[in-house]
């Protein structure tokens, strides 16, 4: 009954014909915002959550408009689409002048036919004593020198996003700013990146690199699309700096800028086919420069029209215009052609004359327009191409193109460098800047980017010229009141106005050299500090007033539990008399730095409390607060404490380098005349390992190598110039092999790594000779024979005690840094395989590790894969380089992700891929400087320490600490390419990609920034 009642139904009834079923519902959508109203206070960002609710199966993507947005507010992202059910946070961010406004926004979203709008009541809170103008420099922690460097695309200007794209290669990553709210919103990570360029519809950015890697950047999501390898570039590879986007998609790449110094090669490649043309430099099958500019190229940019390649030489050979599909070219004698720039409607190349002077050339005769005296050479122009502005340290002049008469001027932003230089101010450097259209321009300076509004000019003479200043003192309570004063040293105008943040100071005078003022009530934290002056004058100050003390770090971030370390706490108005407390417990201050960086003219008033890490509990963060009496500020999570560390002191030993045995699960270090082997999983010292002493000279111990298959043990004697095999599963029976000489200089073993085969491919300590002698050697312990590889060594005497090396697991390749030249040797053939990175001997570090699962290599503060393609290199900000200092011993993750690198008191965890520094942990106890500090047994992230003066080791549980995610973009991880040709032969006596050792390179001038050089002394050696 119930089967025929379903049919019935099923058929409409009886009788009267047939009615199909309902249409089934249309699918549909709900567009909802939570909260329905939200405010935003001038200068800051507020967010609210977007969503499209699925209706009867809705699955399309919904396209969202916002209309209604206040003056001087801007939504992100700014091209919004929705994915059904999945909720989008929409930001709101108000720039420091915008107005109080009440206003209805409407978000309207669509797909296909259907539209559905959602409203939202937004407010904005404006003081009304704001700041008056749009100039402002933002601290974005930067570290590059941008003044020292030959780069005409620091910074880019995205209309589409209404962002700013700015590089920074010294902290390996590309900073995003927002143009209305001038506020960081992004950071990138980008090794090395320097010079910038869009595709013309602006959908990609492209990326060059000190690495020699390009890198295709989404504007608007904001991530790395893709990496092009340097190695991959062209049938031979190619180390791009910087990149241009022509017309017709390919690009235009230069060679890697060497600090001040130019580049002597270009190409044109096409990333669609790989396919290239080179001009200059020494590539298989480059073109000569066109225009005879050989050597040393300075600028490099391109015409409006992308259909042309401009470049200068830096010693001012001329300007060459290089057609980039015909490759011709035609030149004009010009001055030094560093900073050539083009009018935005095409018309015009700007350059300096010889004179002092700007010259204009007609962009496609290269005929000159005309030519006048203006007081400078740093020159940018108009959005609407009509006038040349002149950028001087405290004054930017506007001229007119048309007539070349001076047509007004703007106060220029004066900050000082932190290192010493010969240029100020974030936009008073070459190269540096963008504009979003409305007049206002932005460039990057020290450790941040400025934003000088050029819309409206001042006119008649040239008001006061402000320089820097610092404020004494230079913090207070928030509720005001403090009376400051700073040096103004130069002539001023009658002081107008003085604001601390957004609200007026009280109390202003100025005279005698010094201005006064006193602070009103803000919030807690750094605020600037402008000066107005009634002749057009502005001074501006960043960061120079804190309400209270301000954190801008806390370093280390880790700590063992029992503590015992010292933390450094660094920010603004942090003394004279801090305390500290950590976890709520008092901790003991036992340093206070007002001025921390160091130098007589800082930038910013940093300064630093050193104190004490109290113990805590193991998987714990705690807060860190300092109190002074302007008030209190507290970091919170500030200190992730680590499991404590296990100590097995050893008395009388002076333990060198140790190395784990995964197959006897045994530690085994080198003393200096026997081997000590330590038990992990006992936790305890086990009975050493006796070497017998050849005749000669006292041992001294200091390499420890074991071979892949775990048979054969090496170890070097740095002193009696011997080289001891044994087995490991019978140590007592002991060969020793005499590799040294005493025949008028003195030849010791080192660094070592021994094959399955029992080959030992070591380096040597050269005494009484100048450099130029050879020291890299393989010893066949099956013959006795020793092999040459003709390879001049560092020749830094007792210090390349500190040469290593590293064996793959399959016995191919050996590895090797030379004191900043990485190279690997096949072991089949004895070739010699270079590092592509645009480096050499002898400008780093002996440092050196490998992964144990061959994916990832590290030499002299540089990351590397196991084809020895550059990847990126250590990069701190400019605190973190305060009070540090590494020691050698670096080890890595077993698959590569997080790289180790001891100090004095701790390890530094960076990035293994990206460079940057992860955490900083803080030990109780001195790592030990003899060679090698750190062991890792190649699973898990447990080290072993070497510590003290080698009488001790430690065990560091580092299990906790997380890793990176893979990155998404690099597909090739596993499978690439090494096209890199083998330097000379076994023969060769002479590799020919060696550097002229007197030339400094980029990467010692950012080493000497980023990372201190560690000068070591080798453990005395009996004579």
């Amino acid at each position: 009954m119930l089967g025929l009642l379903l049919v019935t139904v099923g058929c409409g009834g009886g009788g009267g014909g047939g009615q199909g079923p309902p249409p089934p519902p249309t699918p549909d959508f709900k567009l909802t915002v939570s909260p329905t109203s939200q405010s935003v206070d001038a200068g800051n960002s507020a967010s609210v959550s977007l969503s499209a609710t699925p209706l009867n199966g809705f699955s399309s993507q919904v396209t969202v408009q916002v209309t209604g947005i206040p003056a001087n507010v801007s939504v992100s992202p700014s091209g919004i689409t929705l994915t059904p059910g999945t909720p989008l946070q929409v930001t709101f961010t108000a720039a420091a002048n915008a107005a109080n406004a009440s206003a209805n926004v409407v978000f309207t979203g669509s797909a296909g036919s259907l539209s559905h709008s959602a409203g939202l009541n937004l407010s904005v809170n404006s003081s009304s004593n704001g700041v008056p103008v749009r100039t402002r420099y933002v601290r974005l922690d930067t570290t590059t020198q941008y003044f020292g460097w030959v780069n005409q695309h620091w910074i880019l200007y995205h209309a589409s996003t209404g962002r700013y794209f700015l590089t920074d290669p010294s902290s390996n990553q590309v900073v995003v700013v927002d143009a209305v709210s001038e506020t960081k919103i992004a950071i990138i990570g980008v090794p090395g990146a320097f010079g910038i360029d869009d595709t013309p519809d602006h959908s990609t950015l492209y990326v060059g690199t000190q690495i020699g890697d390009v890198y295709a950047i989404d504007p608007v999501g904001m991530t790395v699309k893709k990496r092009y390898i340097a190695s991959e570039i062209g049938p031979y590879g190619y180390l791009a700096s910087s990149t241009l986007v022509l017309s017709d998609g390919r690009l235009a790449l230069i060679g890697p800028y060497n600090g001040i110094d130019g580049t002597t090669s270009i190409s044109v490649w096409n990333p669609a086919d790989n396919t290239i043309t080179t001009y200059g430099g020494f590539s298989p099958g480059a073109l000569p420069l066109p225009c005879n500019l050989n050597i040393n190229l300075g600028g490099f940019a391109r015409t409006v029209d992308r259909s042309k390649i401009l470049l200068g030489s830096i010693n001012g050979g001329g300007l060459c215009e290089l057609d980039a599909s015909t490759g011709t070219g035609q030149s004009v004698s010009s001055g030094p052609a560093l900073n050539i720039v083009t009018t935005p409607d095409g018309k015009y190349i700007i350059m300096p004359s010889y004179s002092g002077g700007a010259v204009l050339y007609d962009t496609q005769t290269l005929v000159t327009v005309a030519q006048f005296n203006v007081p400078g050479d740093i020159f940018l122009v108009s959005a609407d191409s009509k006038t040349l502005y002149i950028l001087t340290d405290t004054i930017i002049y506007a001229y007119d193109l048309a007539t070349q008469q001076l047509a007004g001027w703007v106060p220029n932003i004066y900050v000082v460098p932190t290192g010493a230089g010969f240029a100020f101010g974030p936009i008073d450097s070459p190269f540096l800047i963008a504009t979003d259209g409305t007049g206002l321009f932005a460039g990057p300076g020290e450790e941040g980017v400025g934003f000088v509004d050029l819309s409206t000019l001042q006119t008649g003479a040239v008001g006061t010229q402000f320089t820097n200043g610092y404020l004494n003192p230079n913090t207070g309570p928030t509720s005001g009141g403090t009376a400051t004063r700073w040096t103004n040293p130069n002539q001023m105008g009658a002081l107008k106005s003085v604001y601390f943040g957004s609200k007026q100071a009280t109390a202003i005078s100025a005279g005698s050299g010094y201005i006064n003022a006193t602070s009103p009530s803000g919030k807690a934290g750094p605020a600037d500090v402008y000066a107005f002056t009634t002749d057009g004058g502005m001074q501006l100050l960043p960061d120079a007033f804190s309400y209270g003390p301000a954190i801008l770090e806390v370093t280390p971030n880790m700590a063992t539990a029992e503590g015992g370390g010292t933390g450094y706490i660094y920010g603004y108005g942090l003394g004279p008399n801090p305390q500290v407390t950590v976890g709520g417990g008092a901790a003991q201050v036992t340093a206070f730095v007002a001025n921390a960086y160091g130098v007589a003219a800082p930038p910013f008033p940093l300064q630093s409390v050193a104190y004490t890490i109290p113990p805590g509990t193991s998987g714990s963060a705690v807060d860190v607060a300092v109190s002074t009496s302007a008030g209190s500020t507290t970091a919170t999570g500030a200190v992730t404490y680590l499991p404590s560390i296990r100590q097995f002191p050893l008395a009388g030993s002076t333990l060198a380098q140790g190395i784990y045995d995964p197959y006897t699960d045994l530690y085994y270090f080198t003393d200096t005349s026997q081997l000590q082997v330590f038990s992990r999983t006992q936790g305890k010292w086990l009975s050493p390992i006796s070497i017998p002493a050849p005749p000669g000279p006292a041992q001294r111990l200091w390499g420890i190598a074991l071979s892949p298959d775990g048979s054969k043990l090496a170890v070097s004697d740095a002193n009696a110039g011997a080289i001891y095999i044994l087995d490991p599963a019978n140590p007592t029976s002991v060969k020793t092999f005499i590799v040294g000489s005493r025949s008028g200089f003195t030849i010791n073993p080192c660094g070592l790594a021994i094959s399955d085969a029992g080959n030992v491919y070591y380096m040597v300590i050269v005494l009484g000779q100048g450099g130029g002698a050879d020291q890299f050697f393989k010893l066949n312990t099956n013959t006795g024979t020793i092999f040459n590889y003709g390879i001049n060594g560092p020749g830094l005497g007792l210090n390349d005690a500190y040469l290593r090396n590293a064996i793959s697991s399959d016995n191919a390749r050996v590895f090797y840094n030379e004191y900043g030249f990485a190279f690997s040797i096949d072991t089949a053939t004895d070739k010699i395989f270079p590092a592509l990175d645009g480096y050499g001997c002898c400008y780093g570090n002996y440092e050196l590790a490998l992964s144990s699962n061959q994916t990832q290599f590290t030499a002299t503060f540089y990351n590397y894969d196991s084809d020895l393609n550059g990847e990126s290199y250590y990069a701190l900000n400019d605190r973190e380089i305060l009070n540090i200092l590494y020691v050698y011993g670096a080890k890595l993750s077993s698959d590569g992700r997080l790289l180790f690198q001891p100090s004095t008191n701790g390890i530094d965890v960076f990035d293994g891929r990206l460079g940057n520094l992860r955490t900083r942990i803080s030990l109780p106890i001195a790592l030990s400087p003899n060679y090698d500090a750190l062991v890792e047994d190649g699973g898990d992230n447990i080290l072993i320490a070497i510590t003290g003066t080698g009488n001790e080791i430690a065990i560091v549980d580092l299990t906790s600490v997380s890793e990176p995610a893979p990155l998404p973009y690099d597909e090739n991880v596993g499978s690439r390419k090494h096209h890199l040709a083998e330097l000379g032969d076994a023969s060769s006596k002479e590799p020919s990609v060696r550097r002229n050792p007197d030339k400094k390179s980029r990467r010692q001038a950012m080493q000497s920034r980023t990372v201190p050089h560690v000068t070591r002394t080798i453990v005395p050696h009996p004579q």
